[in-house]
This record gives structure tokens, C-alpha cells and sequence, in this order.
């Protein structure tokens, strides 16, 4: 129990004074009932304080009882009060100094960019600012508030930031993501824009990284309406299905940016036609080295034989849900789809074969398997396979990793004609997959990316978009 005590600073000096007071009462008991020293007990607890205090009053004693239990009272008075307490003081002043130290002071900045959250998801919004600067659209002043746990990676964050922020005026400060102190350091009633990422990162958390999205969002609506402050608010969720759950708690005129189904219209289009949405077209094939007119002729086979375009998908992840959806809202009788995974990605993440009425045909198989993996392919036949990560830890890297190799699989089991789409996580491991016409690669942080650069900095054709992408899902339903 002590010791306990003693590991605080409370403690201690709840410690400190009950021992001082310890001495004082019983030393002034012993001077005035056993020694007969002064006419009341008061007196002699007054002389103990003051020989406690101030080690000058052993001077007034008089007779040997009185000077030998003054020098205990003053040299107890120089340990406890004067060592003992001067430390504890110190000590808590230096914390609190420390303190104040790690406190950042509030962004005097107006009209700017404020970005709140990100923690390992400031990566995709670095390469919105990259793709707004590379196009002449960036801010004259970007406004970084991260979560507090990302403190110790503050030089990191800052190169990487600075870096793609181009010439823009950039602040990087800590505080809390989701409530009014945090929001008075990045300036947000002030601020022209502001977007909101999660704090944490990972597919196998997106639900939990959604929550944080929508704790921010409602306690920055709350924030901003007591200061009759009206920027333009952006929301990066990682799933639709969590969007729709809780947009209509947020304002009207807020725009949300949905990570899956980003991707997920980039790989829909790739396999239907992009027609005018060329920003998704962009988004295919970055290095330009593979063969697009596969695609278009893959569908013109399926049409000339009267039946439906037969997709394989190599792998199941977190987009994969989001990617039935848009394929039933392009019609689902137009598609015959058979999945290729291993069981514990596509209980994660699908779960079942009848997602968005897309009748979906599931054989258990290993993509690390080659021999197993061609066997499978041969027997579905495909006009079309995407290979996609399956992730059941968040190591960006492992990942694509297995899903390139995956891919170098299905590249050997395909004919000359059948295009291979493949989704990846980071744009580098798009950079190193061979440059071989039938491979059409899309890289999910570049998508998501150029969705926030898109929303952030051409909101009108953002919105253009979205309304191209509503009515085109209306007409076919």
C-alpha cells in the first residue's frame, strides 16, 4: 500500500505532511505533559511549527529538554520540509513545464486547407496535394492537425508533407482529432476547407476507422455552427455502406470520399467503358504500358456469343463488396462472376455469394498455389480476371507482395488476349509489376488520392462526377 502511495506525486506529499505533522504534535506533547516545558499544549505546538520552519528560534530555547527537542524539531524541519518539499515542487514544476513544452500553440491562419486526422492515412493525402500542384490547383496554406499518439513521428510526417505540399505554407500540429481544443489549434472556424481522415488505418479495422471519421464530423458540425462558420467539409470513409448508415446526421452541402467505391467504379468502368468519365480512365494503367483495347474486346466476344462477360476474381478484399454493388447497378445479368480465393479473405470480407444480387460462383483456392490456381482458370474460362489483395493484417507491402505474386500466377495461365486487372495498395508496387500488354493495374492510394486532390480543389467537377455516376446508376436500374 505504501509503496503504491509513494509511486505518485499526491502520495508523496500526503506522505510528507502527515510525517511533519507526526513530529510536530508529538514533539510538542512530549515539551509541554513529560517535560513541563510551556504553560499549554498550544504554546508548545507553536514553538514546534516555528522550529520546524525556521531552524533561528533555537536560539530562545532555554534548559537542556527544550534545546535537545528543538534541534530535533529544526533539523526535521530542514529534511522534510526544506529537501523533501522543495523536491517534490520541482519536480512538479519541471512536469509541468514538459507539459506545456509538448503543447502546440494555435495556427493564426485564414482561408486555408485543414486537414484533421490521417495518423498512417497522411500518406494519401500528401498525394492529393502532390496531384493538385502538379495541375496548378494547390493552396497558398495547408493547416496538418494529427492525433496526439502520432507525436514521436513528427519529423517524418513533416518531410513527407512539406515535401508534397509544393510551395504552399504548411503547419503540423497535435491535439485531439475530435473536439473543440483540437479544432482551435488547427483554426477550423477559419479555414475554406477542411478534410476529415480517420486516425487509424487498416482493412480489417475500416469499421472502427469510419466511427472516428464520423466522431470528428459531428463534433466539428457542432463546433462550427456555434461560430456561424460554414467551410467546405470533405470526409474520407473507407466503406460506403458505413457512409450511408450516417449521412443524413451530417449538414447538406458536406461531400464524403469512399474509398472502395472509388476503386471499385475505376475497375467497374475499366471492365463496362469509361464513355466521358475520362478522371477515372486517368486512374487505369498509370505507366501506360498495357494494352486497353483488350478490354473493349473482351466485352465485343462475350456480345458476338450472346452471353454474359465471365469475370474471375483472383483474391477477396476489402473493395471486393463494393465492386458487386457497382457491377449489379450495371446490370447483374450481364455478368457471370467466379471468385478464386482462399476461404478466411472471403468469410472477412464478403461472406457470402449472393452480395447485391450479383450471383456470384465462390471455389476455394489458394492464389499462392500455381498449379491449383491454373487448374481453376482453365475451368472458368475468363474474358476478364482482377487480381485483388486479400489482407487479413495491415502491412501494405505483405500484401501487395502476395497479390503480385498471385498475379505473375494468373499472367502464365492466361491467353495472349484475356486482359488481367489488378488492384494494389501502393502506387510503388504498381511501378514494378512487368510491363506486359495484358496487365492494367490500379493503385488504391493513388485512386483515393486523386478522389480527395479531385473534391478538394475542383469541387464543381467533382460534383459533375458524382451526378454522371448517379444518373448512370438510375438509368440501368
Amino acid at each position: 500500500m505504501l509503496r503504491r502511495t509513494l509511486q505518485t506525486t499526491r502520495g508523496r506529499l500526503a506522505v510528507l505532511v502527515a510525517t511533519v505533522a507526526f513530529v510536530m504534535f508529538s514533539t510538542a506533547a512530549l515539551l509541554h505533559f513529560v517535560f513541563d516545558q510551556f504553560d499549554t499544549y498550544g504554546d508548545a505546538l507553536w514553538s514546534a511549527a516555528v522550529h520546524l520552519v525556521d531552524p533561528g528560534a533555537l536560539i530562545d530555547d532555554d534548559g537542556g529538554a527544550e534545546r535537545a527537542m528543538g534541534m530535533f524539531q529544526a533539523i526535521a524541519g530542514l529534511v522534510l520540509l526544506i529537501g523533501l518539499l522543495f523536491e517534490l515542487i520541482s519536480e512538479t514544476v519541471g512536469r509541468s513545464i514538459e507539459r506545456l513544452g509538448r503543447y502546440d500553440p494555435p495556427v493564426h491562419a485564414s482561408e486555408h486547407l485543414l486537414i484533421i486526422g490521417g495518423g498512417e492515412l497522411l500518406t494519401e493525402a500528401a498525394g492529393a496535394l502532390a496531384l493538385a500542384n502538379e495541375v496548378g490547383e494547390g493552396r497558398e496554406r495547408v493547416v496538418v492537425l494529427a492525433p496526439e499518439s502520432s507525436r514521436q513521428s513528427r519529423r517524418r510526417m513533416l518531410e513527407e508533407l512539406r515535401e508534397q505540399a509544393g510551395p504552399a505554407k504548411l503547419d503540423l500540429v497535435f491535439g485531439d482529432v475530435a473536439d473543440e481544443s483540437g479544432f482551435e489549434l488547427g483554426a477550423a472556424a477559419r479555414a475554406s476547407t477542411v478534410l476529415v481522415l480517420p486516425s487509424s488505418s487498416g482493412p480489417v479495422i475500416a469499421e472502427a476507422a469510419d466511427v472516428e471519421v464520423m466522431r470528428t464530423g459531428l463534433a466539428l458540425e457542432e463546433y462550427l455552427a456555434e461560430r456561424g462558420a460554414e467551410p467546405d467539409v470533405r470526409l474520407l470513409f473507407r466503406r460506403g455502406r458505413n457512409v450511408d448508415a450516417v449521412w443524413e446526421m451530417l449538414p447538406d452541402g458536406w461531400d464524403a470520399i469512399v474509398g472502395d467505391r472509388t476503386v471499385a467504379s475505376v475497375l467497374r468502368h475499366a471492365m463496362t467503358g469509361f464513355g466521358e468519365l475520362t478522371e477515372l480512365g486517368e486512374l487505369l494503367d498509370t505507366r501506360k504500358t498495357g494494352n486497353r483495347e483488350l478490354l473493349p474486346r473482351a466485352r465485343e466476344r462475350a456480345e458476338s456469343e450472346g452471353r454474359p462477360l465471365r469475370l474471375t476474381i483472383v483474391g477477396c478484399g476489402i473493395d471486393t463488396p463494393a465492386l458487386l454493388e457497382d457491377l449489379a447497378e450495371a446490370g447483374a445479368e450481364r455478368f457471370e462472376v467466379i471468385m478464386l480465393a482462399a476461404r478466411k479473405p472471403f468469410e472477412t470480407y464478403l461472406g457470402r455469394t449472393d452480395r447485391a444480387g450479383v450471383a456470384l460462383r465462390f471455389d476455394e483456392t489458394a492464389p499462392n498455389d500455381p498449379e491449383r490456381l491454373r487448374e481453376a482458370l482453365a475451368r472458368a474460362n475468363p474474358d476478364i480476371a482482377l487480381v485483388t489483395p486479400s489482407p487479413l493484417t495491415w502491412d501494405l507491402r505483405n500484401s501487395d507482395a502476395e497479390a503480385t505474386l498471385a498475379l505473375l500466377h494468373v499472367l502464365q495461365a492466361l491467353g495472349p488476349e484475356t486482359p488481367l486487372l489488378a488492384e494494389l495498395f501502393l502506387p510503388e508496387s504498381v511501378e514494378r509489376l512487368p510491363a506486359d500488354p495484358r496487365l492494367l493495374p490500379v493503385s488504391v492510394l493513388e485512386s483515393v488520392s486523386a478522389a480527395m486532390a479531385l473534391t478538394i480543389f475542383n469541387p464543381e467537377r467533382a460534383r459533375q462526377l458524382g451526378e454522371a455516376l448517379e444518373s448512370e446508376a438510375n438509368g440501368r436500374r
